[in-house]
């Protein structure tokens, strides 16, 4: 199987997806030694290599879904800061010049 690595806009998104996506690929592997072989010691071993790699894929899919969510509120954010500015420019022009001299006096301390 091919490995495709991707990675998003948004961060590491698709990095995790493609990682998640190794941990499952290395899980059929296992599961395929393991239905090759015919010894209980096998099966053994394919069940508790599932297991873990379930743990964590788990795992890794409660990350991606925090991710995804925190993703979602930036864009919300950035979506509600553009129609402020549109709707009033002069007043994000006089409180970004303000941050800006508020800063550039505690950079000079």
């Amino acid at each position: 199987m091919t490995t495709r690595k991707t990675q998003d806009t948004n961060g590491s998104l698709g990095a995790e997806s493609a990682a998640l996506r190794e941990e499952l690929e290395r899980l059929a592997a296992t599961i395929e030694r393991a239905a090759k072989s015919e010894g209980a010691e096998a099966m053994k071993a394919a069940g508790e290599a599932a297991r873990e790699i379930l743990a964590r894929a788990t795992t890794m899919v409660d990350a991606l879904a925090g991710k995804t969510d925190a993703a979602k509120a930036m864009a919300e954010g950035r979506v509600q800061l553009e129609a402020a500015i549109r709707d009033k420019p002069l007043a994000a022009v006089a409180i970004a010049a303000l941050a800006g001299f508020v800063l550039a006096a505690l950079v000079r301390r």
